[in-house]
């Protein structure tokens, strides 16, 4: 019946079914290759309506997402992640997000657009605490207007961002680029219908805010592992994944993205187009591995 009605709502006035995606763009996100990721997975695993699939370190849930395209059942599917995606994803599955108040907070944007970044300033500038009950809705709003779509998280009683805010910019006559470079991405239309169909057709997922180590994984499951890679910014929070896979490797099927091959089958899934970083300045290429540990 959940895989009916979420098929019904998310096909437009043609019958067209959209596919989800995630609320917004998230730097170490998979939303480009989490269909490569996901049909790999779909190679190396025995799928059925039984098996559970782990998914740690999820973020913006690009390859949670992508198994829910796929048809996989969202209430086998557990999302965890330290940061604040962590809340977002409990939410959505518990069914306790509200687009109602999450459009209240969205209402509040400027329309504006040269003041958005201001806005957004005062907002990360203001004292968060776990108590809070919006922690999630100013989440969503700060981590869209992320700078190179840097990681936005809590540390002590504070926000934090890997990086800077995004800037309003129109091109001039002269300027190469001829579209406009907006202080949100999405902008708040398209981030709140995201959400929408996220709540709509991720309900049942079994999200947690907490340390992956924290979680009691079910034996013959399919963990997937997204983990800040090595040499890179840790988001505030490490875990030790190679102690985790050694722990876990001999009573499930481990799938883990990194910046490089551990595992004897591995996958190169490099995405050509990326070279240039955020600053554009970057001359050679992440390269983007899948390694896959069978039990």
């Amino acid at each position: 019946m959940k895989i009916t009605f979420y098929c019904i709502l998310l096909k437009g006035d043609n019958n067209i079914e959209h596919k989800l995606v995630p609320p917004c763009a998230y730097q170490g996100g998979k939303q480009r290759i989490a269909n490569k990721i996901v049909d790999i997975i779909y190679k190396y695993s025995n799928i059925n309506d039984n098996i559970k699939f782990y998914d740690l370190c999820c973020g913006s849930g690009s390859v949670s997402i992508e198994m829910v395209n796929h048809e996989f059942l969202p209430f086998n599917i557990t999302m965890v992640d330290k940061s604040p995606w962590g809340l977002f994803w409990k939410q959505v599955g518990n069914g306790t997000f509200s687009t109602d108040v999450f459009k209240y907070y969205l209402d509040d944007i400027p329309k504006d657009l040269s003041k958005i970044k201001g806005y957004m300033q005062g907002l990360a500038d203001t004292p968060v605490y776990n108590t809070q009950t919006d922690i999630t809705y100013l989440f969503l709003m700060l981590q869209a207007s992320a700078f190179g779509s840097t990681a936005t998280w809590i540390e002590n009683e504070h926000w934090k961002k890997a990086g800077g805010l995004r800037n309003y910019w129109q091109p001039t006559k002269t300027s190469n680029r001829r579209s406009p470079v907006n202080p949100m991405m999405p902008m708040p239309d398209s981030l709140l219908e995201r959400c929408e169909q996220l709540v709509m057709g991720m309900e049942g997922v079994n999200g947690y805010y907490d340390d992956c180590n924290n979680i009691k994984i079910e034996p013959n499951s399919i963990i997937y592992i997204d983990p800040p890679y090595d040499k890179t910014t840790k988001y505030g929070y490490d875990f030790d994944y190679m102690s985790f896979i050694n722990t876990y490797k001999k009573t499930n099927t481990i799938f883990l993205s990194e910046g490089k091959q551990l595992s004897d089958i591995a996958f190169n899934l490099t995405d050509r187009r990326s070279k240039g970083g955020i600053s554009g300045n970057r001359k050679t290429i992440n390269e983007e591995w899948l390694n896959v540990f069978i039990r």
